[in-house]
């Protein structure tokens, strides 16, 4: 399966592409523009 391309921070909104938002901690990532730390939805389709 393919990652997703896009990612969403779900504290601001920030849309980009996934590679932008950095890794944290092997399992959170970190929003480019706020920082906001979350661990990212492998199947946002059954959310």
């Amino acid at each position: 399966m393919m990652p997703p391309l896009l990612r969403r921070c779900p504290e601001c909104g920030h849309v980009g592409l996934a590679r932008r938002f950095s890794g944290v901690d092997g399992e959170y990532v970190a929003c480019p523009v706020c920082g906001f730390r979350f661990e990212p939805v492998d199947k946002p389709w059954l959310a």
